[in-house]
């Protein structure tokens, strides 16, 4: 059953799923140029915690679906009877784990494990619903993931930093409606109202290629404007071909199969990859300078937030009188 169970949690996934939380900590030192200290290490049992609840979620998943067709990144497998008490189990287990990061690591935790719950158990199955599956996934991995790695931080959340976490759902959100264009027909089956069955797979992909452009858009005029790094404008043509692939993905009949889905996820991964390495290339090099570093020093500076912005202005306004 342990084999199973392992197979049943995708472990391809799981460095995703982990790096979302790695993520939000490292934007988090990046924006204010902090230094990294021993209470970051309070990421450890988080990262243990979202183990947790990937796997929990995946079991609850499991037991409700009962997948006999092809699934991303992964393959069907005889559902143990007790997934799904094990599911839940792991979804419980993820925020006790959590407290031991602090109080605001378990209560986003626990609200991540509310919405794995209501969207896998049999009474509320908000994975077949219009509006309750794009909420948990866009909530869930785009915004409480890196959230959470954030709040370890313990710094307050930045202009900048709030306009770049917000792009992180509209992309889970893209890869999500993407993965779901091959499965209209086992939804179907489940009397699921996914957007592949009320819409069909080409409404699936197109939903997509637009979430994933407002992200990519979004990222580009932020380096466009100075608050990111110019190296940052690698994402340009990685976004072209990404979408070059969900065009080709749309005129496949049937939505395609799994196949390409997982390209798609390989090409994000790697786009998530430069991102990150882009901004760490352009910290290196701002240490050689002797002047502000990572955030700091990027073309447009630091963008404060409105409490500083207004600050200034009254110590304008003052010193003009």
């Amino acid at each position: 059953m342990i084999h199973t169970l392992w197979a049943l949690a995708r472990p391809p996934m799981i460095p995703l799923v982990l790096a979302l939380p790695l993520t939000g900590l490292f934007l988090a030192h990046w924006d204010r140029a902090l230094a990294l200290g021993a209470a970051d290490l309070r990421l450890v049992p988080v990262l243990v915690a979202w183990a947790l609840l990937h796997a929990g979620s995946l079991w609850m998943n499991a037991a409700l679906d009962r997948d006999e067709g092809e699934v991303l990144l992964g393959h069907p497998a005889q559902v143990p009877a007790r997934a799904g008490a094990l599911g839940q189990g792991g979804l419980a287990l993820s925020v006790a784990v959590a407290a031991l990061a602090g109080p605001c690591p378990a209560a986003l935790t626990g609200v991540a494990a509310a919405l794995g719950w209501v969207y896998s158990h049999p009474r509320t199955a908000w994975k077949g619903h219009p509006l309750g599956g794009p909420l948990v996934n866009g909530l869930g991995y785009g915004v409480l993931s890196p959230a959470v790695g954030w709040c370890v931080a313990g710094v307050g959340l930045t202009l900048r930093g709030g306009l770049i976490l917000a792009l992180v759902p509209l992309a889970m959100l893209g890869l999500f409606f993407a993965a779901q264009a091959f499965q209209g027909p086992e939804d179907a089956a489940r009397g699921y109202r996914t957007l592949v069955v009320t819409g069909g797979p080409v409404s699936a992909l197109r939903a997509s290629r637009l979430l994933l452009g407002a992200a990519f858009a979004g990222f580009l005029g932020l380096v466009a404007v100075g608050w990111i790094p110019l190296l940052g404008a690698v994402v340009l043509p990685l976004w072209w071909v990404s979408d070059r692939h969900l065009a080709r993905w749309s005129l496949e009949e049937g939505g395609g199969t799994g196949l390409h889905a997982r390209v798609l996820l390989r090409q994000l991964t790697l786009t998530f990859l430069a991102v990150l390495l882009a901004i760490g290339g352009h910290y290196g090099w701002s240490l050689r300078g002797g002047g502000p570093t990572a955030g700091l020093a990027t073309r447009a500076g630091w963008p404060a937030d409105r409490e500083e912005v207004r600050g200034r202005a009254l110590a304008r306004a003052e010193a003009r009188r």
